[in-house]
């Protein structure tokens, strides 16, 4: 009997530029190992763009990111960015990034090549564009509430596709 092997999934990656994205899922990926960097506690943000595949589906773009609201870390600075404004003393103390989700935004994604694949990168969030908040298509799963994770998804989290776009960011 033979065992076949492939070298894994083909995906389109995002296109390069700034677009209109909503946050889609926050996911804490507990600890990373790196033998770079050492150990790391980590989240992933994931966002679905306004532009499509030609499938119709919304492009995914995603970052990990280290689970830190220091001044110098990326998270705190994308969200410095899509927020349009500092945190507070109060929200130092303790973020609650299941906010972001349903969050309108602007990302902008840059292409990197690793051993022959190229990824869609993102490279810095912004305040969604007045009168372009993009709206969660519906069609994205989160990674908690697909069913081959359900038994370690924490549970009662909001329906966030159904919540109408705001000029405001709620977070």
């Amino acid at each position: 009997m033979s065992i076949v092997v492939s070298g894994g999934k083909s995906f389109d990656p995002p296109p390069e530029g700034a677009f209109a994205a909503v946050c889609v899922d926050v996911r804490d990926l507990g600890t990373v190992k790196s033998e770079l960097w050492g150990d790391k506690q980590m989240v992933l943000i994931t966002w679905e763009l306004a532009e499509k595949m030609d499938d119709g589906r919304p492009f995914i773009a995603t970052k990990r990111y280290n689970k830190s609201l220091h001044e110098k870390a990326s998270l705190y600075k994308h969200l410095v960015s899509w927020r349009g404004k500092p945190f507070t003393a109060e929200e130092l103390r303790g973020f609650d990034l299941e906010k972001l989700l349903g969050a309108p935004c602007q990302v902008v994604i840059q292409h990197a090549e690793k051993e022959g694949v190229v990824y869609g990168n993102v490279q810095l969030v912004m305040r969604a564009q007045k009168g372009q908040a993009l709206k969660p298509s519906g069609s994205f799963v989160r990674w908690q509430d697909r069913p081959e994770n359900k038994q370690s998804a924490p549970a009662g989290h909001p329906d966030y596709a159904d919540s109408e776009p705001e000029e405001e960011i709620p977070f």
